[in-house]
């Protein structure tokens, strides 16, 4: 918009003086002026649809290409953090989609809010300024030719033509003004007009872009959720892979280790899936004129069939040795062999031996086959070694000229430097104390390793008989020494936490899609584990969940402690690089173990009145008849089995829980009354199965038949409701406990307070 003209006053428009016509003129060419502005603008808007279709076209595209990508797995199954990552390209896909509907509305409104409106402006507003000025100009042209004819005429005319001249001057000058005053007011009004109807228009297409983009905004804002939970999957996924990657790579060398200590399994001798051997072999074929070829081939070697099968097989040249090839060429034909579509033949053999006849090849032998009339099939082995082992997988022992191979070296297992006993249930109560008192608000807990040495001095005070020492001191034992013992612990257990028994069925609980499905089976599971791993599988799970609320100082979510924890509760049985793929399926279960621990691991409380009388409430609310032993058999879950050894040092057939509710339900004549006066040798053989020595009966109001204990264990949470009951929390410690008068109920301390406490929220202890 040009600044500084002049205003057409109407005075000057009727004077028509020289300056009014320089005036006009500038206005006349700053009219001009816009009138090509506009035109750019409608290209420039145009050229920016255009480019905004393009642009829209492209990202569809692109949408497309995201929603089409698949993620390939390595394995049967993939984490809830990997079906999320997954799916996360279809979301982003989702999103772009989502944007670019708001940029197609808002580039087909162009046309109609933005375009048609600035040519209409144009055309219609500075056209009919332009009509007013051709309008006027002809005007002028009339007037100035009137006012000359007007003067010129000659004073020797008649009055009349004066008359008739000066009627039609007058005429011309009053149209004149007329045009003028008209073209001077459309050519001003023109001017202010495109202050608000030509801005009003582009503030229309500035909205539209504005209304896009905050579209844009709020998608933005509504995922801005699902995208940080997407940032810290990836991030978990990330920590899986370096995890996974570490014991890839300790893996590896292991195998390197082996492979230099024990060439022999290198072609793996040891039985697998029904193969005795399997490796590449060397093949002779005779050809015409007693010539010889020899082709390489993977064979594999079944005991039980006594089958080889034989693929023709070059690394370097995979295509041209796919093809079948045909042992007719080769031998006579066997009528026990087989060939595929896929060029593997198969031949029964009955044995094995040194070559027959000279060979001018090293480390041949022959590989015989079950019809004794066809001849033998000559083999080279890729060194004497294995030559050596096929011998041996066909039952055939090496020659004895050929040097013995060396025996494998045994790799001796690390003794058990720890167990699931009193000692190390105390070891990890220390641990977990020291590490507790301590605020838990170091950086990198559980991720920070200690010194190995130290780590493995203080295990080592794990056994029987050992002397945990004083570890309250953190110059001496520092915080990453304590919990890279505790980890040490329990990796050193024979057996890991969760069992090789219910390795499958816990990876198969961690597979589940949904949580709650997880969640109860890993309930499920939890409860079928033996009592010792179960007791230490909460000890330590309450601990991380301590560690987990304090994630803010020592950055240990429930995420990264899984990461440390997974391996170290759930072990396969032999290290491959299957299992390892699967350690992000450990690190799901111990999520779970934390995310749901009220679910796995304490369960909803039962009714803190019992009923009075024969029937009894049990922590299961199931009624349980007193005097009916295989009633409390039934309930919890236990058949008659022998006396085994758990945990504990345990040998009974109950868990420890189990059957001092057996003693406690029992009739006042069972066997156990006699148990702590030791008048018979089966009492004393009764009390040696028990984890601590059973309660003696008590006698008073209301006790007569049940169980004393000085000490219990809290189950469940409860809180008093009244001044004469007990409020506590799971696993507290009651003291000094004893029958009371009320059925069902029984008195103790806790902090110092001496109350009521619900007989079945409580379990003995020694």
């Amino acid at each position: 918009m040009g600044v500084g003209l002049q205003p057409l006053e109407f005075t000057e428009c009727l004077a028509d003086s020289p300056q009014f016509r320089e005036n006009l003129q500038r206005h006349e060419k700053e009219l001009e002026r816009t009138s090509q502005q506009i035109k750019r603008l409608i290209k420039e808007v145009k050229d920016v649809v255009q480019a905004a279709k393009r642009l829209g076209t492209a990202q569809r595209a692109l949408a497309a290409s995201m929603d089409q990508f698949e993620f390939a797995c390595i394995g049967a199954s993939m984490t809830e953090d990997e079906r999320v990552i997954s799916r996360s390209l279809h979301h982003f896909a989702h999103l772009i989609r989502t944007i670019e509907d708001e940029r197609d509305r808002m580039v087909g409104r162009a046309q109609e809010q933005i375009i048609q409106p600035l040519e209409r402006f144009r055309k219609e507003h500075i056209g009919a300024v332009k009509e007013g000025k051709k309008k006027f100009d002809k005007k002028t042209a009339k007037f100035c030719q009137s006012q000359e004819r007007t003067l010129s005429l000659s004073t020797k005319k008649p009055e009349n033509v004066f008359q008739e001249a000066d009627a039609a001057m007058d005429m011309a000058e009053r149209d004149f003004c007329q045009a003028s005053l008209e073209y001077v007011f459309q050519l001003q009004a023109v001017q202010e007009r495109k202050k608000f109807e030509l801005v009003e228009t582009l503030l229309g297409f500035v909205f539209g872009w504005w209304t896009f983009h905050h579209t844009a905004h709020d998608v933005h804002a509504d995922a801005e959720p699902r995208v940080r939970d997407l940032q810290l999957r990836i991030q978990r996924t990330q920590s899986n892979f370096e995890e996974m990657s570490k014991q890839t790579e300790s893996l590896m060398k292991k195998m390197m280790e082996v492979r230099q200590m024990n060439k022999e399994e290198e072609g793996g001798e040891e039985v697998r899936g029904g193969v005795s051997r399997a490796g590449y072999l060397f093949l002779m074929e005779k050809k015409a004129f007693g010539t010889t070829t020899w082709s390489k081939h993977y064979c594999t070697y079944e005991k039980s069939s006594r089958s080889l099968a034989m693929t023709p097989y070059n690394q370097i040249n995979v295509k041209t040795m796919l093809g079948p090839v045909n042992l007719r060429d080769i031998r006579p034909v066997f009528s026990s062999t087989t060939a595929d579509a896929g060029g593997c033949e198969t031949v029964c053999v009955c044995g094995a031996r040194s070559c027959s006849e000279p060979v001018e090849r090293r480390f041949c032998w022959e590989a015989v086959p079950a019809e004794r009339e066809r001849a033998a099939l000559t083999l080279q082995a890729l060194s004497e070694r294995d030559r050596a082992a096929w011998l041996r997988a066909m039952d055939c022992p090496p020659d004895a000229a050929a040097p013995p191979a060396a025996a494998p070296a045994p790799l001796r297992p690390d003794e058990p430097a720890a167990a699931l006993d009193e000692a190390g249930f105390a070891f990890v109560r220390a641990l977990i104390g020291a590490i507790e008192s301590r605020g838990l608000e170091e950086q990198g807990l559980y991720r920070v390793a200690g010194v190995a040495s130290k780590v493995a001095r203080l295990v080592a005070c794990a056994g029987v008989g050992r002397r945990l020492p004083a570890l309250h001191e953190p110059l001496e034992w520092e915080t990453k020494t304590l919990t890279s013992a505790l980890k040490s612990y329990l990796r050193a257990l024979p057996e890991p936490l969760l069992t090789r028994a219910l390795h499958a069925q816990f990876l198969a609980v961690a597979k589940s899609e949904r949580r709650a499905e997880r969640a109860a089976g890993m309930a499920a599971l939890v409860r079928a584990l033996p009592p010792p791993n179960r007791e230490m599988l909460h000890l330590v799970m309450q601990h991380l969940r301590n560690v987990a609320a304090r994630c803010d100082k020592n950055l240990m979510s429930t995420s990264n402690l899984a990461v440390c924890f997974g391996p170290t509760l759930l072990r396969p049985e032999r290290e491959t690089v299957a299992s390892i793929l699967e350690l992000k399926f450990y690190n799901v279960l111990v999520e779970t173990l934390l995310e749901h621990y009220a679910e796995i691991f304490e369960p909803a409380a039962p009714p803190p009145h019992p009923h009075n009388g024969t029937l009894r409430t049990s922590p299961t609310s199931m009624p349980i008849i007193r005097n009916d032993t295989s009633a409390v058999e039934r309930m919890l879950g236990v058949a008659p089995a022998p006396a085994v050894g758990v945990g504990l040092g345990l040998g009974a057939r109950y868990s420890p829980h189990h059957h001092q509710l057996l003693q406690h339900f029992a009739p006042p004549m069972m066997p156990h009354r006699g148990v702590g006066r030791s008048s018979s040798s089966s009492a004393e053989s009764v009390s040696s199965h028990s984890a601590s020595p059973p309660p003696a009966g008590a006698v008073g109001a209301g006790g007569a038949g049940r169980a004393r204990f000085s000490r219990v264990r809290t189950l469940y949470a409860c809180l008093g409701e009244s001044e004469g009951e007990l409020s506590f929390e799971p696993n507290q410690i009651i003291t000094s406990v004893v029958p009371s008068g009320e059925p069902g109920w029984l008195r103790g301390t806790l902090n110092g307070k001496t109350g009521l406490v619900p007989e079945n929220y409580v379990e003995p202890l020694p």
